[in-house]
This record gives structure tokens, sequence and C-alpha cells, in this order.
């Protein structure tokens, strides 16, 4: 008989031990799938902070017309450096976030169109849309499309009327003639 109870809590011990694993299991892949949902979600937040916008201008012009925006914004001009076929401007903002800002050169699929230039915009490390898309803002007052770069929209608005007709001496009236009643 005691036999029989030493193989019962012997039986009972080791299962006793296998649902511990099992739960510490469920609770360590809860903890692992939270986990890679978490980094999942920053990524996210990563990857689509920066504000992008297409410019109908070369690299030279639009990297010009973004450091006039800047310096209208009173952000300094940290760091500017070639990455390949781009460039890299770096600011900070007046508390201390920094500002990347990417311009990277596309070939248009019209060739009459010329090169394009993308600027993308990150503000601290999740993104800012308020202030990237205040630099955007100011990047677009100095940004001014060639002619031949004028999408038919544009064109059609930046169309010039006919003169007005030139103004020529008054029509002549007829005089009235009063006469006065006694």
């Amino acid at each position: 008989m005691a036999r029989s109870w030493r193989k019962w809590v012997g039986r009972t011990a080791f299962v006793a031990v296998a649902l511990a694993a099992l739960a510490n299991a469920g609770c360590l892949a809860l903890a692992a799938g939270a986990a890679a949902a978490g980094a999942g979600g920053v990524a996210y937040a990563y990857f689509t902070a920066p504000l992008v916008h297409d410019y109908p201008t070369g690299l030279n012009e639009t990297v010009a017309a973004t450091k006039s925006a800047l310096a209208e914004l009173q952000f300094p001009v940290d760091n500017e450096k070639a990455e390949g076929e781009g460039v890299v401007l770096e600011s900070h903002t007046g508390d201390h976030y920094k500002i990347v800002v990417n311009f990277e050169v596309l070939a248009s699929r019209v060739p009459a169109d010329g090169s394009m230039t993308r600027v993308s915009i990150r503000v601290g490390h999740f993104g800012d849309d308020a202030v990237s898309g205040r630099i955007h803002d100011q990047i677009n007052l100095h940004v001014a499309p060639s002619a031949g770069r004028l999408t038919p929209q544009a064109q059609a608005k930046s169309f010039e009327t006919a003169p007005p007709p030139l103004a020529g001496p008054p029509p002549v009236q007829p005089a009235k003639h009063e006469t006065k009643q006694p």
C-alpha cells in the first residue's frame, strides 16, 4: 500500500510540474506576443513618422529652397551631408528635437517633366506632422516649377487674358435743353 501511495504522489507531482510548465509557457508566449506587437507598433510609428512631399524641381533648387525655409523658421542647419545621389540636412527645434530632412532624386515617368525631388521630414523619433507640414509649406513658397514642368491644372490657372480695351473719349451725350417755365 505504501508503494501505491508513493506512486500516486510521484504521478501527481509530475502532473503538477507539467501543468506549471504549461502555465509558464503560456505566460511566456503571451509576453512574447505582446512584446512582438509592441515592437511592431513602435516600428510602424517610426517608419510612418516622416512627412513626404515631391517637388517638381531639381535637387540643388530644392535643397536651396529648404535651407531658406529653415532659416525663415529659425531652424539652424546643424549638418549637411551627401548620401548616394541624395542629400541629408539635420537641424533641431527650439525644444531640441532633432529634424532630419532627406532629399531623394526621382526620375519622372514622363521624360519631358525632368527629374523631381522627394523630400521627407522627420521631427523627433516618431514625427511631428504639424512642424513637418509647416516646413513643407515654407519650402513650397520657395519652389517655383519651371514653365515646362507645370501640370495641366497649373497651366490652366496661369493663362493670361487679353488686355482690356483702351479707354477712348467718353461717348457724346445729346445736350438737354432746359426751358424755364414762367
